[in-house]
């Protein structure tokens, strides 16, 4: 695996800061730093998972110190807004310690109030079983365009999805699709420059694929983007330990990700009728690969099948640079999923 030059930007986030934790007491920790998008009605959703799975992740090695189990899967609910001026507690509660695997639920509050609760699942490595999964998604990603449009779009991008290096950050895209559009409304004006200089503080850097993605962002018409794929990275090295770089991925994973069911129903800042409400309610992520490098560049591909009652699903799948897939998420569950051991008789 190539190792990426160091771009960390002097007014960047540090994602160590935004997931490290201060241990209070056995079982008890709290965090040190919160944040609240400028958008958001409470503190980052991401941040929040990140955070009480690293609790988890401690509670583990504490019970047992020599232990090779690693995070695999993780179910959570957000229950309350999180309020960025007022530190998170996390209650972990033990809830089984096998062989093979070990279980944990985590509660974090604030001010005595529930807003987030987590049940997390390590187990030993296997690496010995078969191996599958499914291959990157196929590029040019499908809209609802003609074949004629998708052979057009080929000729113009290439038949294979665009390395990391010729896509542009979201900040420099956004900035560039402001300084084309004509006799924008001041107020969306002021709202794509705070998305922009949001994303340029972040902790992670997001480049999408897209060329042409940030259309709807000034678009009045509905759009039916169902997918998105883009490529991410933290902006700084991340310590070298498997189950942190999970937290880092769990972070990243609830970048623009419900957003995919708002734009998959045509919802936005400018279309009428308008998006008036875009928070996470659950969030699932299951992980196959334990030497991802959250410093590296990762693929984020996700698509959304469904919008009713007020309610949208997202699938998303997290791929290495080389093309190994290496977690699974949903956002807001869908009818059926299940992860369960298939083992060989080896």
């Amino acid at each position: 695996m190539t190792t990426p030059a160091d771009h960390t930007e002097p007014t960047a986030q540090s994602i160590d800061a935004a997931i490290d934790l201060e241990h209070l007491d056995r079982d008890l920790y709290r965090s040190k730093e919160l944040w609240k998008p400028a958008q958001g009605r409470g503190v980052f959703g991401g941040q929040i998972i990140a955070q009480a799975a690293w609790a988890a992740v401690q509670s583990v090695r504490r019970d047992e110190p020599d232990t090779e189990k690693g995070l695999h899967s993780l179910h959570c609910y957000f229950l309350n807004f999180g309020n960025a001026d007022i530190p998170v507690l996390y209650q972990v509660q033990r809830l089984r310690d096998g062989r093979s695997y070990s279980t944990r639920t985590v509660l974090a509050s604030q001010q005595g109030v529930p807003i987030f609760t987590l049940t997390c699942s390590f187990c030993l490595p296997e690496p010995k079983q078969p191996v599958r999964a499914l291959p990157l998604p196929s590029w040019p990603m499908r809209y609802s365009r003609t074949e004629e449009e998708d052979q057009q779009r080929r000729q113009k991008w290439g038949d294979r999805i665009p390395e990391p290096d010729v896509c542009d950050a979201t900040e420099e895209v956004l900035m560039k699709s402001l300084a084309d559009a004509k006799n924008l409304p001041k107020k969306l004006q002021e709202f794509v420059e705070r998305q922009a200089e949001e994303r340029r503080q972040s902790s992670i850097e997001l480049r999408n694929t897209d060329k042409s993605d940030f259309g709807h962002i000034f678009s009045f018409e509905r759009s039916s983007s169902q997918q998105q794929l883009y490529w991410f990275r933290s902006r700084a090295a991340v310590r070298q330990d498997p189950d942190f770089q999970k937290c880092v991925l769990a972070y990243a994973s609830d970048l623009n990700f419900i957003g995919t069911a708002a734009r998959a129903t045509g919802l936005g800042s400018a279309t009428k009728p308008r998006l008036g409400m875009l928070a996470s309610l659950d969030h699932s992520m299951f992980f196959y690969d334990s030497t991802v490098d959250a410093h590296d560049w990762n693929l984020f591909f996700m698509h959304s099948p469904i919008t009713s009652n007020g309610r949208g699903l997202v699938h998303g799948r997290i791929y290495k640079r080389d093309g190994t897939l290496a977690v699974l998420c949903v956002s807001f569950l869908p009818t059926l999923t299940q992860e369960g051991v298939v083992r060989a008789a080896l």
